[in-house]
């Protein structure tokens, strides 16, 4: 049991997130299930390297989570014409970066896989905050803070994918990674042949 419960608590971040799509108001329930996904989302990762329980298929569930919360509230901040459009552009041009930076882990390494940064779990965090800077009456200036780390963190996970000698999801920061890879030999790709970059 305790081997999968990180993937438990993942699946809960699954399983809510359409309650969101039922909203067009930023009403008692979307800020429930927006809480308890967010609550989900910090504890799924600690359990899992705590019961070395971290693999593919969490970080499949973490994802899939991660884009079922944001997409439900996302639409209901559209909707509710809480969010300025400029900002939904701008967010959008930096999730295409982000899938340029998922396309480059394919192509060196024949995996799909998101980039778990700092930046980017500033982001998430930053994300997760927009509803409630919009009813606190600070969500232009939210949405312009989310706006500059989400540009920052996509072209990080680009940097990180192309620096990269090995397949590496959980990587703090392109500095770190710069560290990491000074001194290391280069390493077999997606099928077994060496990638030099």
């Amino acid at each position: 049991m305790k081997k999968h419960l990180a993937n438990i608590i993942t699946s809960v971040r699954i399983i809510l997130p359409p309650l969101l799509f039922l909203s067009n108001e930023l009403t008692g329930l979307f800020i429930i299930v927006n809480l308890i996904c967010a609550a989900r989302d910090l504890l799924d990762g600690p359990i899992a390297r705590i019961t070395n329980s971290t693999g593919t298929t969490g970080a499949i569930l973490d994802t899939t989570g991660d884009i079922l919360m944001y997409t439900g509230m996302m639409k209901v901040m559209i909707v509710s014409r809480k969010i300025p459009i400029w900002s939904v552009k701008w967010l959008a041009a930096t999730l295409i970066v982000h899938i340029i930076s998922v396309v480059i882990a394919l192509f060196w390494f024949g995996k799909i896989y998101f980039i778990h940064s700092a930046s980017g779990k500033a982001l998430g965090g930053a994300v997760f905050l927009i509803p409630f800077a919009f009813i606190i009456g600070t969500g232009s200036v939210h949405m312009a803070l989310t706006c500059a780390v989400s540009t920052y963190s996509s072209i990080e996970a680009v940097v990180i994918q192309i620096r990269t000698k090995i397949p590496d999801a959980d990587v703090w920061s392109w500095k770190k990674l710069i560290r990491k890879n000074e001194g290391a030999a280069a390493l077999p790709g997606k099928n077994g042949e060496t990638v030099n970059r």
